[in-house]
């Protein structure tokens, strides 16, 4: 009644087409290798998945939610993502092997942005029962981007300005009406 066979076809000729670059603006090869995976994977993915539902409700699925811990989703103590804040970036992905500065930037870093997305990931599941001010969300993470760089401080030897940078902005943050954070001693 949908006249789905048809739809099908329809819908692999356009993707036949796609991938083949017969559209207009051709596909960059990122997009082209994605489009290929998930449609095809699509039926691998679905066979190898049903026979593990054997005897269950088929009707749906549990939802599954994913949060991504990355650079460029922490954006709170300087904004611009991995671009802004990463050192190893450099010499093809590979600058943190060739400098302490680099590991101990990228280091401290990755602790600072894990930091942020654990906050952020904690009370969005806590949302509906708990509501957080915009300001009460920034001084838990100001907390934390304290702790995180006051505990680091005796232990990251090449790391001494950047720290006391972070410092600063920490306590910036939200116009200064923050939370205060102990400064470095010395």
């Amino acid at each position: 009644m949908l006249n789905l066979h048809d739809l099908d076809l329809q819908v692999d000729a356009l993707v036949a087409a796609a991938l083949s670059g017969d559209l207009r603006g051709d596909l960059h090869s990122a997009c082209r290798q994605a489009l290929l995976f998930t449609y095809l994977g699509y039926a691998f993915m679905d066979a190898a998945t049903l026979p593990l539902l054997e005897g269950r409700d088929l009707d749906e699925f549990d939802e599954i939610k994913v949060d991504r811990i990355s650079p460029d989703d922490s954006q709170t103590l300087r904004p611009g993502g991995a671009d802004a804040t990463l050192k190893g970036l450099e010499l093809n992905l590979f600058g943190g092997f060739f400098s302490r500065v680099y590991r101990e930037n990228d280091y401290l870093w990755g602790r600072l942005h894990g930091a942020e997305r654990m906050i952020d990931i904690v009370l969005s599941s806590v949302s509906g029962a708990v509501a957080f001010t915009p300001e009460q969300k920034l001084a838990f993470k100001q907390r934390a981007f304290s702790a995180i760089l006051n505990a680091e401080a005796r232990h990251l030897s090449t790391a001494d300005r950047l720290i006391c940078d972070l410092l600063e902005e920490n306590a910036r943050l939200g116009g200064g009406h923050g939370i205060r954070v102990r400064p470095l001693s010395g």
